[in-house]
């Protein structure tokens, strides 16, 4: 959920109006839907997630994803794991096998 929101004030922060939030998560899906999971330890962060959602943009959804959709991100996230921590890496282009992913992606989904 803290992952989530960093995204989401990123997302504010370059002006897009618009934004579907992708999870693998199911119950992620239903805490943005419901409100079951006010009172739970997440809840301040849901509850946080979804004013930003409602404040900053035009339209927002928060639709369930498989993890075979994700592949790009958990490729990231597996380079992200190779960094030291504290260390500040800085790409002014997206590493190649990360460009390959989604283009294979891209090609699958059409």
């Amino acid at each position: 959920m803290i992952a989530c929101l960093q995204a989401i004030q990123l997302v504010v922060d370059l002006g897009i109006g618009r934004i579907i939030v992708e999870t693998n998560a199911q119950e992620v899906v239903k805490a943005f839907k419901s409100c079951t999971y006010d009172e739970s330890v997440v809840g301040h962060l849901i509850d946080e997630i979804k004013l930003s959602l409602a404040s900053n943009f035009l339209f927002w959804k928060c639709v369930f994803i498989g993890r075979k959709c994700n592949r790009a991100a958990h490729e990231l996230v597996a380079l992200g794991n190779l960094c030291n921590e504290g260390e500040e890496v800085i790409s002014n282009s997206l590493p190649e096998n990360i460009v390959v992913i989604v283009a294979n992606d891209l090609l699958t989904n059409e």
